[in-house]
């Protein structure tokens, strides 16, 4: 007999979701079923309903959105490798550790990723609903591929949880994985949303001397000071040189040994860039579209030494990193709670959409 959930949908032109019934497909040999326990709302899927991401392989409506959750599989494929009843966690990058990348160290290009959106089921006029990032946690059940599921034993709670498949990996994960940094070392973290606010934690959990926070938003630069920054710069109403100035002369008026872009611009690249001294090391989290592209000075690139490096989804390796994170999480070295949003039923979830968009919260939680 079909299975019928709340979903929270969101169709081609709307600027919101629609809860409504969604009747779920059945499940394949390498699929499970999740029960969504709790999901954080990101930030990325706004873009997607504001009028996508320009990745073709994803825009395909309509569509039920989420890829970072906590829940409980309550079946499985015949060829699935998880079991009724464990507790997992959901992210959109998969890791089937048989292909090129995964086999040579790069489980975050693995060739799962970009595939076209595949059906997670239908709503009741028919039409077939798709997943983008094949994850669908927006819901109050998913099917899921297997490969994106991670078995987690920890008495950490649901809303710190759901922050792991995307916040906690991206955000710690390019300080821990993709920069490594130094005990000692000076960063700059531009942009301090929830992904660069764990950047900010992950730099001063691991020693770093100097972290200077560059973030418009008054509340946001207070909270990065409270969670470890030791500088927080307001770049509001300064020029490029201006606010260059600002940041080099807490930097020794060399620039960060590291410098880690958070904005979700074109500008916050160029910003972490610019910011970071000769020989530095430049770790980039930010895309927009798949046709944008940034502009980055080629004397410095060829010639002055830095070293600039993409960060999808922190360089994840789950295993590695739930074995690493999670202790963090529950010694109290890094602070979840202080970057969790309100906690919402699914019925509410263009409340937390609307405070992911205004920026009002950091980490908006559904509870499906």
């Amino acid at each position: 007999m079909p299975t019928t959930v709340d979903a929270a949908v969101t169709h081609r032109g709307a600027l919101d979701l629609s809860v409504e019934p969604l009747v779920l497909r059945d499940p394949g040999a390498r699929d499970v079923v999740v029960e969504i326990d709790a999901t954080a709302f990101c930030y990325s899927d706004w873009i997607a309903v504001a009028g996508g991401t320009g990745l073709p392989e994803l825009d395909l409506y309509p569509v039920v959105l989420g890829h970072s959750a906590v829940g409980r599989v309550v079946s499985a494929g015949s060829s699935a490798r998880h079991r009724e009843g464990q507790r997992v966690l959901i992210t959109a990058t998969p890791e089937c550790g048989e292909c090129f990348w995964c086999t040579n160290g790069r489980i975050d290009q693995c060739e799962g990723l970009f595939v076209p959106a595949p059906v997670i089921g239908a709503l009741e006029d028919g039409r077939e609903v798709r997943a983008p990032g094949s994850s669908a946690t927006y819901a109050e059940l998913s099917v899921i591929r297997d490969i994106q599921v991670f078995p987690v034993e920890s008495d950490l709670p649901d809303t710190w949880l759901a922050m792991f498949g995307c916040g906690i990996i991206s955000g710690m994960g390019a300080v821990v994985n993709v920069g490594r940094i130094e005990p000692g070392s000076s960063v700059v973290v531009v942009g301090c949303g929830q992904e660069g606010l764990w950047m900010v934690q992950a730099a001063r959990a691991l020693g770093a001397r100097t972290i200077v926070a560059v973030e418009p938003l008054a509340a946001r630069r207070e909270l990065a000071l409270r969670l470890g920054a030791t500088d927080a710069v307001d770049p509001s109403g300064l020029d490029e040189a201006e606010l260059r100035d600002a940041v080099i002369g807490l930097l020794d008026g060399r620039g960060a040994d590291y410098g880690f872009d958070a904005g979700g611009s074109i500008a916050s690249v160029q910003q972490a860039f610019a910011f970071t001294r000769l020989g530095g090391v430049v770790t980039m989290t930010t895309y927009v579209r798949r046709d944008s592209t940034v502009d980055l000075p080629l004397f410095d690139l060829a010639l002055r030494g830095r070293d600039v490096r993409s960060s999808q989804s922190g360089r994840l390796d789950m295993r590695r990193d739930l074995a690493q994170f999670l202790p963090w999480l529950e010694s109290g070295a890094v602070d979840a709670e202080a970057l969790l949003g309100e906690v919402r039923p699914l019925a509410l979830a263009n409340e937390a959409l609307a405070a992911s968009r205004d920026r009002t919260e950091l980490t908006p939680i559904l509870l499906p």
